[in-house]
């Protein structure tokens, strides 16, 4: 059964460490969505698990020419956000380690 928004699949519910304060080739980011891995707009949840104010993550647009912050979360902060299908999404902190919870809903291909 098709519901109106699209979501049937799930990637399910992760947790990572996030040991990367910079963005780009840097080892240590995790990737929470690759490119087209969903047939419609897909929806990103994602949570910074930190504890202490000012420990930030940064998920920025991993296609584009300039890797450009889409958006910042500070400590115990979350969204529900709905991504561009065609782009890779990834995260990198402001303290490493950083702990991000996430999930991708959408409709598998």
């Amino acid at each position: 059964t098709t519901t109106s928004t699209g979501i049937e699949d799930t990637t399910g519910l992760n947790r990572k460490k996030i040991t990367s304060t910079a963005k780009g080739t840097a080892s240590g980011q995790i990737t929470l969505y690759t490119a087209d891995d969903f047939a419609a707009i897909p929806y990103l949840y994602v949570k910074n698990l930190a504890t202490t104010a000012g420990h930030k993550i940064f998920i920025y647009d991993d296609t584009t020419t300039g890797d450009p912050l889409q958006f910042q979360l500070d400590a115990g902060d979350f969204g529900f956000i709905p991504m561009h299908g065609d782009k890779t999404y990834a995260a990198y902190a402001s303290n490493n380690p950083t702990k991000v919870e996430f999930m991708v809903l959408g409709k598998d291909q």
